[in-house]
């Protein structure tokens, strides 16, 4: 991409399971906030803040280093009980959700995780217009927000519904490819809204330091 993802996207990061896309999305989070002047939150449905942060400094990622900037909101045991009390309550978890990101003072930056968890708390009537209402949410928020969602990595779309793909700015997909006995990891911008990008498929190598791209 030239010149990154604009300020104020929405970005889909998507691929199948084991590809990495929490840990690229946090990696993201933390080093646009530990080089900028901003904050930014971490909202995880499925893993406890407790295995995110050991998963992340296993990265190099020293939470210590963004303390105070990235915080990380647990979400996982709320949906349990929203799971278990019924889905009515799923309006009233989503305005409450907006309410706590507004809290976080100078939010830039958002990361959800999933949107497939998120799923799970409701049955959509009307998937278009309830999910146009809840992206449209998260766009007047302002923030730059990246949504984590599993998909097969062959599928065309990348959202669960299909029309993800469509309301959200971005989508960054990942994917591992076999190699004789191993695999490699691919990462490819399937589009970029404001942005001159290349869609091919580039090599994703994940190192001691982080990540790095192998461009052509």
């Amino acid at each position: 991409m030239e010149g990154g993802i604009p300020e104020g996207h929405m970005v889909l990061v998507c691929g199948s399971a084991g590809t990495m896309k929490s840990t690229l999305a946090y990696y993201v989070l933390y080093h646009e906030i530990l080089e900028g002047d901003y904050n930014g939150l971490y909202i995880t449905l499925e893993q406890s803040k407790s295995n995110l942060l050991t998963h992340m400094e296993g990265m190099g990622m020293n939470s210590s280093a963004v303390e105070g900037r990235l915080d990380i909101l647990d979400l996982s045991q709320m949906r349990r009980e929203i799971l278990t009390e019924g889905q009515d309550m799923w309006m009233d978890f989503l305005s409450h959700l907006i309410q706590l990101i507004q809290r976080v003072e100078s939010c830039k930056l958002v990361v959800l995780d999933s949107l497939n968890a998120l799923y799970s708390l409701v049955n959509f009537q009307n998937p278009r217009n309830e999910l146009f209402l809840f992206f449209e949410k998260f766009r007047d928020l302002g923030t730059t927000t990246f949504f984590i969602a599993e998909s097969v990595s062959d599928a065309i779309t990348c959202g669960e519904y299909g029309l993800e793909d469509f309301m959200c700015d971005g989508i960054i997909r990942l994917t591992m490819r076999n190699q004789g006995e191993g695999f490699s990891r691919y990462i490819r911008c399937v589009k970029m809204r404001s942005s001159r990008l290349d869609t091919s498929f580039f090599p994703l190598l994940v190192t001691e330091t982080g990540f790095k791209i192998i461009q052509k």
